[in-house]
């Protein structure tokens, strides 16, 4: 696996390693992906709406907006499995490997390496929730100190994993309803329906609302966050996003004395 620099200095300015060149094309894929789904299927839900027809025209109407739908949804499956396989391979190089090597494969071990993971919830999280609601009540003047994943992040990553596997196996069997209807009811169909467009919406307005403003329209972001594109975090980001990664990366490098304190 190629080895980042944690520190990278451009420009006489220090960026912070965040996300390797897989990650980022994951995140490509995903999020152009989502997006022309969005824009090809919503028109469908929508139909009677005046901004539903022109749209799915644009996407060249009846004949091929739906090929355009089916071989995207496709891509995300494709990339849902590639994402997990890759996700396990490394738990099982790395963490289970590590256990391996120094004898110590029990279950229980498994089970705690598994849950400490960094994309996992765990209890800082909920500590981190606590400490940003008193900070934004004015019971403290000191902001949240997130570490390298904060529980904002993890809820940004777990709102479209969980929805591709209930969207994914839907929409194939929209697709194929005539050969699914041989062996289930249509009500089944109907159910299978409401699980793909109410999943649907719920993703898109999470992700175009919610994370999109985190990462690019927020005050400090806007107009754009870059590092999904060059993997790198400027030091002011970090400092107000990741506290106490950004201390311990810094004490890491040998750069103890030039740690700045965290923004209020």
């Amino acid at each position: 696996m190629q080895k980042y620099p944690k520190i990278a200095i451009r420009n006489g300015k220090r960026y912070f390693f965040r996300f390797s060149l897989v990650q980022r094309v994951q995140h490509v894929i995903l999020f152009t992906t989502v997006i022309t789904l969005a824009l090809t299927g919503f028109p469908l839900r929508y139909y009677d709406q005046p901004w539903a027809k022109p749209l799915y025209e644009f996407f060249g109407g009846i004949e091929v907006a739906p090929y355009i739908h089916r071989i995207t949804g496709l891509i995300l499956l494709a990339l849902f499995l590639f994402h997990t396989g890759y996700w396990i391979y490394l738990f099982f190089k790395n963490r289970v490997g590590k256990l391996i090597r120094e004898k110590r494969v029990t279950a229980g071990n498994l089970v705690k390496e598994f849950f400490s993971q960094e994309m996992i919830p765990n209890g800082k999280d909920g500590r981190d929730m606590v400490d940003m609601f008193k900070y934004l009540l004015y019971f403290t003047n000191r902001p949240p100190r997130y570490d390298r994943i904060s529980w904002k992040e993890k809820f940004d990553y777990f709102a479209p994993y969980w929805g591709i596997p209930i969207l994914g196996p839907a929409g194939l069997a929209l697709w194929y309803r005539d050969e699914i209807t041989h062996y289930v009811p249509g009500i089944v169909l109907n159910a299978f329906y409401i699980m793909h467009t109410d999943e649907a919406l719920l993703a898109a307005l999470f992700l175009f609302f919610v994370h999109w403003y985190n990462v690019h329209y927020a005050p400090e972001k806007f107009p754009l966050g870059t590092v999904f594109l060059t993997g790198y975090l400027p030091e002011a980001d970090m400092i107000h996003e990741h506290y106490d990664e950004y201390v311990q990366t810094m004490k890491e490098e040998g750069l103890e004395n030039e740690i700045k304190p965290q923004h209020h």
